[in-house]
């Protein structure tokens, strides 16, 4: 009887497959309670097995106005001997203020048994609600939660470096004059047609802003060759609008800041893509931001060079609009000037050299060293049992690092493995490369209390990416036609959605759990 009850629910599944051809049928939202409940499950297990887990959250509003709030968890997973950093679930929130979003974070791992004293990380952006050090999210969770250290994303941190930039006025009006441009031809179907397609300056994805700066700079010829066409032809508003944007893009200081802009963008686009990686450690984050400021240290220190490759390339650029003699000559000089910087210079490439490139670039380097410092010193000190570390230090300014992390973490006998960890790695070739996981699997026998801080150490934050991809999924599933969704409902989709590689790797399996589940559901339910 139980075997033919199967097979007529199996066959029912089937044929509403069939009929219903959109993702959302009826048997994807069954299996989305399934998968909700069974995958949440094996994270929240891993996450007890692990030695240290961080919690990472953020905040959105769905298409009907529920704020939710998106938690993920990172830990370490030892079978599978990798770094996990996983989307959990969504939570509603009742209310935007810390103490809100505390509670709700709180009662979420009390719900989960999760262990208080396991929580090392919280990982959250930097608005004053999450970060406040009195009374913020992080301020009121660690008062339970004593060994979490709360680390701000260092994408936000990036994006923050870069939003800086706009303190310097003529960066700041180049950028200003790049989205009105961007604007006119995308809000007319017809003019989009004349030149090639550039997306907008997104303040979300912000690989995608770098992209547009740089798409921008290569088709610049183009798009001042519509806007000519334009100020000549179509209606008045058109012209004028037109008009006005070719002018203000032909300015010699507009093409030499567009320039400027693109060759930084260039090298800030793949670090913001890396930044958004699993993997990526608090060690290698901090040594490729370190490997950033020294470049850009040495173009500052060879401020020429990069003067006189900007010029150059300018000149190409403002030949081609009609312009190149005002490349030739220096912009207007006062005696006196209060609100903008005055150099009287010897030639044009000493003037920008000065009132546009190092300001540029002394920018940079001084918001990177404020915004990546090194904040919390016991996850700093954490760092200095990397080898690439160990090898430039002395025993004794070893040993001070550790009593710093291992009485914040109680781990009292690490002092007894120190000097031999040392050892080992002393005369070891090619150790700068080393990741956290592959610097653990040498701790396995011999050094179980470094092997506990170095889980971790890989354990910590770095970016709160993966709880912000769930936003995007968040789009797809809660629209305007299903606005009453329930939470439960909207938490399975979205764990079918986040971990589609998982479903599609074991659908048999979970086919099988969706009529296990319903079958032992007591309904009178003909099913002949």
């Amino acid at each position: 009887m139980g075997e033919d009850l199967n097979v007529n629910i199996q066959n029912i599944i089937a044929e509403f497959k069939r009929l219903c051809d959109n993702v959302w049928s009826t048997e994807k939202i069954y299996m989305a309670f399934i998968l909700d409940i069974d995958k949440q499950e094996d994270i929240i297990k891993e996450v007890k097995e692990a030695e240290a887990y961080s919690v990472l959250a953020d905040e959105t509003a769905d298409i009907s106005g529920t704020e939710q709030l998106s938690i993920g968890l990172r830990y370490f997973h030892e079978k599978n001997n990798e770094v996990q950093e996983v989307f959990v679930g969504f939570v509603e929130l009742k209310g935007l203020d810390a103490k809100s979003i505390a509670q709700t974070i709180d009662e979420f791992l009390t719900k989960e048994e999760l262990i208080p004293v396991k929580c090392v990380g919280l990982g959250f952006d930097g608005c004053s609600t999450m970060s406040g050090k009195e009374g913020g999210v992080q301020a009121i969770l660690r008062k339970k939660y004593t060994e979490a250290l709360f680390f701000h994303c260092s994408s936000h941190k990036l994006n923050l470096v870069i939003n800086d930039l706009n303190a310097l006025p003529e960066i700041r009006n180049t950028i200003g004059t790049t989205k009105d441009i961007i604007s006119f031809f995308r809000e007319s179907i017809l003019r989009r047609k004349l030149i090639p397609n550039i997306s907008t300056l997104c303040e979300t994805r912000w690989s995608e802003k770098h992209k547009t700066i740089r798409v921008f700079k290569d088709n610049l010829h183009v798009i001042m060759e519509a806007l000519e066409t334009l100020s000549r032809d179509g209606n008045s508003a058109t012209r004028n609008h037109a008009f006005q944007l070719r002018a203000a893009a032909s300015r010699v200081s507009f093409i030499l800041c567009l320039l400027l802009i693109a060759k930084y963008s260039v090298l800030m686009e793949p670090m913001v893509n890396v930044l958004q990686s699993v993997t990526l450690d608090a060690i290698k984050a901090s040594q490729h931001i370190k490997n950033i400021m020294q470049l850009l240290k040495r173009h500052r220190d060879d401020a020429d060079k990069v003067t006189d490759e900007i010029l150059r390339n300018a000149f190409v650029i403002a030949k081609t609009l009609g312009q190149e003699e005002d490349m030739t000559s220096v912009p207007r000089i006062f005696g006196r000037q209060s609100y903008r910087s005055n150099h009287p210079p010897r030639s044009p490439s000493e003037y920008w050299k000065k009132s546009l490139i190092i300001p540029y670039l002394d920018s940079i380097i001084n918001s990177l060293k404020g915004r990546f410092a090194k904040e919390n010193t016991p996850s700093f000190a954490l760092s200095k049992l990397h080898p690439a570390q160990m090898q430039t230090m002395s025993m004794e300014s070893l040993t001070k690092a550790c009593q710093t992390f291992s009485q914040f973490y109680d781990l009292p006998n690490i002092k007894y493995e120190i000097e031999l960890w040392q050892q080992l790695w002393q005369d070891k070739p090619n150790v700068t490369e080393l990741a956290v996981v592959n610097v653990l699997k040498e701790t396995k026998t011999f050094f179980p209390e470094t092997s506990k801080a170095l889980k971790i150490l890989i354990t910590l934050p770095c970016t709160t990416c993966t709880v912000e991809r769930s936003f995007s999924s968040l789009r797809r599933m809660k629209t305007w036609l299903r606005s009453t969704m329930v939470e439960s409902r909207l938490n399975g989709l979205a764990m079918m959605s986040v971990h589609r590689k998982i479903i599609n790797e074991n659908i048999k399996d979970f086919n099988n759990k969706v009529v296990e589940k319903f079958t032992k559901n007591p309904r009178r339910s003909c099913f002949n």
